[in-house]
């Protein structure tokens, strides 16, 4: 999902230092750089899940609750439910908590070069050494980088190949994009600059993630391309979220969601069943054996998911 940036007047607050300072951080395991679980699961046609959430002060707790989905890894956004946190490092100390498989975000827009060059520098000390790079809020002009692939080149610049980095792709092309092949155009630009794999935003149509995959291929972009998975749980909720990111609801969904009204328990089942059929589909395709589900940390549904599934998934090395 697109997600606002964090606010560049407060990265000189430095919550970590006195931490860092007085040792090295308690063990997370090894560090692994998610390009090495990536190309093993698709070399093997092994599938794959992994999930995002927002920064939680008991990471243990979803944790626990998810353990036996032994997702590839974990995603984590800035920041709690789009608010901006006080401490623009919260999500570092949180990360902190996840096994060396953790995927942080990090929003172009409203960073200056010296505040990525110090975020990740906090990163690599705290082991965290894959980055998913996006675009962030485009009312944030205060920053240095303009587009995510001017973040990616500006990553590998300084730190050439420490970091694993995984960029977004928009099946249904992103809303600022005049035209598909504009969208892809600059798909592949963050590919060339460095990027290692794509991430897709969601959207309800299995369809449109083949096709998408299939005009990446041809266009030349080979990196891995994970789909991004939203399971419905609440109409309500679905209206803010499409809304907020800006895909498209068919009225097919819109429809059945209608007649099922209150219905909590109906609709809960009709996104699992739907997020199912889409990613049954676009196994049997063969064009990617990787799914992001955006938790919204809830781990019901994507259990749920990934029961019907029977999802073969996890890494071949132990982490603590």
């Amino acid at each position: 999902m697109r997600h606002r940036v964090v606010n560049d007047e407060r990265i000189d607050r430095d919550p970590l230092r006195n931490e860092c300072q007085s040792g090295a951080p308690k063990a997370r395991g090894q560090a692994i750089k998610l390009t090495s679980i990536i190309e093993k699961k698709t070399r093997l046609k092994q599938n794959f899940c992994s999930f995002e959430l927002f920064p939680t002060k008991n990471p243990e707790v979803y944790q626990r609750e998810t353990e036996r989905c032994a997702p590839a890894f974990y995603a984590l956004t800035w920041y709690e439910k789009g608010v901006i946190p006080s401490e623009p490092f919260s999500t570092l100390k949180i990360a902190e908590n996840f096994p060396g498989n953790v995927l942080l975000h990090c929003a172009a827009r409203g960073l200056k070069y010296a505040d990525v060059e110090k975020i990740l520098r906090r990163a690599l000390e705290l082991d965290i050494v894959n980055i998913f790079v996006l675009q962030g809020d485009t009312s944030s002009d205060d920053g240095d980088f303009q587009y995510a692939s001017d973040l990616v080149t500006f990553i590998r610049k300084i730190f050439g190949q420490q970091f694993c980095i995984c960029v977004a792709g928009y099946p249904e092309m992103h809303p600022q994009s005049p035209s598909k092949n504009h969208d892809l155009f600059y798909l592949k630009a963050k590919v060339n600059a460095g990027a290692d794999f794509i991430i897709t935003q969601f959207c309800f149509e299995y369809q449109l993630y083949i096709q998408f995959i299939k005009d990446c291929r041809k266009l030349g972009i080979t990196v891995p391309i994970i789909p991004g998975i939203y399971p419905i749980t609440n109409a309500r909720l679905l209206n803010k979220i499409t809304s907020i990111c800006s895909t498209r609801i068919p009225p097919w969904i819109q429809n059945t969601l209608q007649v099922m009204g209150e219905d909590n328990e109906a609709v809960k089942k009709f996104g699992i069943d739907l997020s199912v059929k889409i990613i049954q589909e676009i196994r049997k395709s063969g064009v990617s054996y990787g799914y992001h589900l955006f938790t919204l940390n809830r781990p019901f549904p994507v259990i749920d998911i990934y029961d019907q599934l029977n999802i073969k998934s996890g890494i071949d090395i132990i982490i603590n």
